[in-house]
């Protein structure tokens, strides 16, 4: 069958709850190749308003990364996302929010404010430079 690696791995990441294009280019651009920990996806948190889902949480760290398209957050319904996040930090969680330049070609930088706020909030890990050469996670979460 043509592309069943590439089905075979955007199934495997969907499994584990990417579930949109750029929750797909989070994993696949930002979290594995800087060696990040594998955030849980589309993670439920009971808030006083209800249950909500996160796009990437780092429980652990009381950190969570949001991924805004155009689609799904458009300009006029973007009020949710801020009410979200003040009931995060209400609850110790950070959140961060990237969209599709953030994952495309500012994707190091974006890892490295995720690396950094994980560092911040006790990651004992590593951040690493990706294959890309002008890379500079390294320096940038020292």
């Amino acid at each position: 069958m043509r592309w069943r690696r590439e089905l075979t791995v955007a199934l495997a990441d969907a499994d584990d709850g990417a579930l949109s294009v750029l929750e797909y280019r989070y994993v696949r651009r930002v979290e594995r190749p800087h060696g990040l920990p594998a955030a849980t996806r589309q993670a439920r948190v009971r808030q006083r308003t209800g249950n909500k889902y996160l796009d990437n949480l780092y429980e652990q760290y009381g950190v969570c990364v949001e991924l805004d398209g155009a689609v799904a957050h458009p300009e006029d319904e973007q009020w949710r996302d801020k009410r979200r996040d003040n009931a995060n930090l209400f609850s110790d969680i950070v959140t961060l929010r990237f969209g599709f330049p953030e994952l495309g070609d500012h994707r190091c930088e974006s890892a490295a404010y995720v690396a950094t706020i994980l560092r911040r909030r006790g990651w004992a890990g590593t951040a690493r430079p990706c294959h890309r050469p002008a890379c500079r996670i390294a320096g940038a979460t020292s």
